[in-house]
């Protein structure tokens, strides 16, 4: 009889934990539904982004992006919007670029003609390259942000499918690592000006300055680093801050 019963309990527990297990899936499945109609609405919402065959998969919080757009830029930006997704957890971008018949004069001219449209740029003019589809970036600029931002802009221009960055930051070595980092931390620790990550720590070595931390999104943790290398002196910065 006590046998008999065990084994009912057991087929109980069975029964109950199997339940457990399908509603949890199908709780999990729902939220994937959820985040998957955030990405397309978002996506097809962004003038700036044209996608082809769009694709998306969502599985437990990751985004599975395909199909084909203009440049990488335009995978890059997909990214960012993706990452600022409530929700999401990853994103696995497999947008592939369109072939261009865009010779590579045209190219040079048009990543020229952008960087020149900023002032910044005008004034310390940086030099373009371009092998096939492969855009190179040389000369100086006078922030770390400023070689980020031209770098975007030579990745947005319709059939590039590579910036290669060798901009160097004229500031390098201007200030020293302790004034970097108390303003980098003032910055992302201040709720007025940003203050979303959580457990924050900032080292800096000659230029470098290396975060680490925990992000609610992909979008916090980025703009923490963009929000970095607008700081004067900073050169680079490594990104070790993780979701959570």
């Amino acid at each position: 009889m006590n046998a008999r019963r065990r084994l009912r309990g057991a087929w109980a527990l069975t029964v109950l934990l199997t339940i457990g297990t399908l509603g949890a899936a199908r709780a999990d499945s729902g939220e994937d539904d959820r985040i998957r109609q955030r990405v397309e609405a978002r996506l097809v919402g962004q003038v700036n982004v044209h996608i082809e065959s769009f694709g998306i998969q969502v599985q437990e919080g990751i985004v599975h992006l395909t199909g084909f757009v203009d440049s990488v830029g335009e995978k890059n930006r997909a990214d960012r919007v993706v990452g600022g997704i409530v929700g999401v957890r990853g994103i696995r971008n497999d947008l592939q670029i369109r072939a261009s018949d865009q010779s590579e004069l045209s190219i040079t001219q048009e990543v020229s003609r952008r960087l020149d449209s900023r002032t910044r740029f005008r004034k310390t003019p940086v030099q373009v390259t371009v092998s096939g589809t492969e855009v190179t970036l040389s000369g100086a600029v006078e922030r770390a942000l400023d070689r980020l931002d031209a770098e975007e802009i030579a990745a947005e221009v319709p059939g590039v499918t590579k910036v290669i960055n060798s901009l160097q930051v004229r500031s390098e070595g201007s200030v020293t690592p302790e004034v970097i980092r108390s303003r980098v931390t003032s910055i992302l620790t201040n709720p007025l000006t940003f203050g979303v990550i959580r457990n924050l720590q900032v080292a800096v070595e000659q230029g470098t300055v290396t975060l680490s931390g925990t992000a609610a999104r992909e979008s916090d943790r980025l703009q923490a680093e963009r929000l970095t290398l607008g700081v004067p002196g900073v050169v680079g910065v490594i990104n070790l801050i993780t979701l959570g």
